[in-house]
C-alpha cells in the first residue's frame, strides 16, 4: 500500500533523534504551536510574580508542567506506534486489521496539527480528504489499537495437531477443540484479530460473506449481523464455530460442515453496537 510506503520511508528517514524534545518531534509547524503556548504562558507567570501573586503563577506553571508530560506521552505514542508499525518479521506491520489508523498514519508523520482547548489540553487534528477534520485527545489515540501476538501460529498448532492425528483409525482427537478456542479467543484483542486478520491463509470474514451469501442478500443476516462487533464471543458463537469447523475438517476431512453453517446463522443474539461514548483511556 502507498500508505504503508509513506509511513516507513517517514519512520526510516526521521530527522529526530532520541534525544529530541517533545515539542520538536511533530514537525515545525507544531514545534510553532507548542513554543507560542508556552511562551505565552512563561509570560503570564512573570507578569503575575511581578505582581506577587503566587498562587497565580504557580497555576502557570502547573499548565506549562502538564503541556509537557502530555507532549512526552504523545512523543512515546509516536515511539510506540513506529515500532508497532514496522515492527514484525520482515518489517511487518504488527497492527490488526481491526485498527483504523487512518488518523495515526497522518499525524505520525507531520500531517497533523496540535493545538490547544480552552482547558490547554492539546488537541491533535487531521484534516480528511473530503476537507473535514477528525479531532482527537492524546488518550484517544490507543482506544481502537489491537496489536497481533501469537494468534496465528497458536492456531496452526492446533490445526497441525489435527493433521497429525487425523482421523484414519477411528480414534478421537486428544484435546478439546471447544477448550482451546475458547482459551484463543479469552481476550478482546486476540478475538479481534480472529476476526479481522489473515489466519492460516484465509480472513474469517471473506469466508463467511462467501459461504452466507443467499441469506445476506435476502436479509436473513443484517447489516448489524455483519457489524465487526457483532462476532465477539462474549455473546456470538459464529467466530468460534467456524474456527472449530475448519480444526474438526484437519482431522476429518469429511467433517460436514453444511448444518453447522446453518446453525451458525441462526445463533446470532444481536448486541447493541451503536456509536458508545467515548470513555476517555489511553
Amino acid at each position: 500500500m502507498a500508505e504503508d510506503r509513506e509511513v516507513k520511508m517517514y519512520f526510516e528517514n526521521m530527522p529526530y533523534g532520541n534525544d529530541a524534545l517533545s515539542s520538536e518531534v511533530h514537525g515545525p509547524r507544531n514545534k510553532k504551536n507548542i513554543n507560542e503556548m508556552i511562551a505565552s504562558l512563561v509570560r503570564n507567570y512573570d507578569v503575575e510574580m511581578a505582581k506577587g501573586n503566587k498562587e497565580q503563577a504557580n497555576n502557570y506553571k502547573s499548565q506549562i508542567y502538564k503541556i509537557n508530560k502530555d507532549l512526552d506521552n504523545l512523543k512515546s505514542l509516536k515511539e510506540e506506534f513506529a515500532r508497532n508499525y514496522g515492527g514484525g518479521t520482515g518489517g511487518k506491520n504488527l497492527y490488526s486489521n481491526w485498527t483504523d489508523l487512518g488518523f495515526d498514519r497522518d499525524f505520525f508523520i507531520e500531517k497533523g496539527e496540535i493545538l490547544f482547548d480552552n482547558q490547554l489540553k492539546p488537541l491533535l487534528i487531521v484534516k480528511q480528504p473530503d476537507g473535514s477534520e477528525k479531532h482527537k485527545y492524546i488518550e484517544e489515540i490507543t482506544q481502537n489499537w489491537v496489536i497481533k501476538g501469537t494468534e496465528e501460529s497458536d492456531f496452526m498448532r492446533l490445526q497441525q495437531e489435527c493433521v497429525k492425528q487425523r482421523n484414519t483409525m477411528g480414534k478421537e482427537l486428544d484435546f478439546d477443540i471447544d477448550w482451546e478456542l475458547n482459551k484463543l479467543f479469552e481476550n478482546e484483542a486476540k478475538w479481534k484479530v480472529f476476526a479481522a486478520d489473515k489466519i492460516g491463509g484465509r480472513y474469517f470474514l471473506n469466508d463467511y460473506v462467501e459461504d452466507n451469501q443467499a441469506a445476506i442478500q435476502s436479509g436473513e443476516i443484517t447489516d448489524e449481523m455483519l457489524h465487526p462487533e457483532s462476532f465477539n464471543p462474549e455473546h456470538d458463537t459464529r467466530l468460534h464455530q467456524y474456527y472449530a469447523n475448519r480444526l474438526r475438517k484437519a482431522f476429518n476431512p469429511s467433517h460436514n460442515t453444511e448444518k453447522e453453517t446453518q446453525a451458525t446463522n441462526m445463533s446470532f443474539t444481536p448486541p447493541k453496537v451503536g456509536i458508545k461514548k467515548r470513555n476517555n483511556k489511553a
